[in-house]
């Protein structure tokens, strides 16, 4: 009797072990996976690329974000500094990181050895865009970082239909550049950033002033007089309302210099803000 026993329960614990691996197969193979590719296309004479972070299980209807990295990177140096694949692994969104030439962007006039080869980086986001986004089908954003940051405000003051929105990460716009069609724009900027200063009379390389752009970008933007002001830890985030409905957000850290915001405790990070603005929804964690 007592064999039977054993035997029975060996069988138990079997059947179990092979329900639960079972299980976990199948969900193996029904799990999303997310991808990386990179694509080529050609841009007058040059061949430029542009590397795709998808899910598999990403709807057609998914926004995409175009990031524009900083000078001296490439894409899988930018990737994990500004930790948008979160929401890609979440099926939220698709992102798509181009290629710099010689790790640079030329916002005309702007920076390092794009500027100075006269790379035309206007016209590959021109070309990438309809490639990317046949239609205008879906709502498509781009990010810009530093020397990305200038060529994000270049496009939206070339070709200001091409995006509806704008992120720009401690970023300055080129002399003349100025914003004036609605749209959902968030700034980034540091108190102590020694590239973009805060308010006038700081010291800083580029210019205008983070306080001179924002109140620039009220004007053309056409938006409220008065923001609404949000302390997010140690981040001030204030939002105005502008014209065609659109929102204007500044989040201001009294640190940071002239880093990319990650999360630090109950800050968060710009990766955050970004999603919160872009997909019109409260701010959150960055998904697991």
């Amino acid at each position: 009797m007592g064999r039977f026993l054993a035997l029975v329960t060996a069988f138990v614990v079997t059947l179990g072990v092979a329900t639960f691996a079972g299980a976990h197969i199948i969900s193996a193979v029904t799990r999303p996976t997310t991808t990386t590719t990179t694509y080529s296309m050609k841009v007058g004479s040059v061949t430029r690329q542009y590397e795709v972070i998808k899910s598999s299980a990403l709807s057609n209807s998914s926004p995409i974000i175009v990031e524009l990295g900083g000078a001296a990177v490439d894409p899988a140096q930018e990737i994990p500094r500004d930790d948008l694949v979160p929401y890609a692994t979440a099926n939220d969104v698709e992102l798509v990181y181009p290629v710099p030439i010689d790790e640079s962007w030329n916002a005309i006039g702007c920076c390092d050895g794009a500027a100075k080869a006269n790379v035309n980086d206007v016209g590959f986001l021109e070309a990438l865009v309809p490639t990317i986004d046949p239609g205008h089908a879906r709502p498509i954003y781009v990010v810009g970082y530093s020397n990305g940051g200038r060529l994000a405000y270049r496009m939206a003051c070339t070709d200001p239909t091409l995006f509806d929105g704008m992120a720009a990460v401690k970023a300055d716009p080129m002399p003349g550049c100025v914003v004036t069609k609605p749209e959902n724009v968030i700034v980034f900027s540091s108190l102590n950033d020694k590239y973009v200063p805060y308010q006038p009379g700081e010291k800083g390389y580029e210019t205008p002033p983070a306080t001179v752009q924002i109140a620039r970008l009220q004007t053309g933007l056409k938006c409220s007089s008065k923001p609404t002001v949000v302390k997010d830890g140690d981040m001030t985030v204030s939002t105005w309302s502008c014209a065609d409905g659109k929102t204007l957000e500044w989040a201001v850290d009294p640190t940071g210099g002239h880093g990319f915001p990650v999360p630090t405790g109950s800050t968060p990070g710009a990766n955050q803000l970004i999603w919160s603005l872009m997909s019109k929804t409260p701010l959150a964690p960055v998904p697991a």
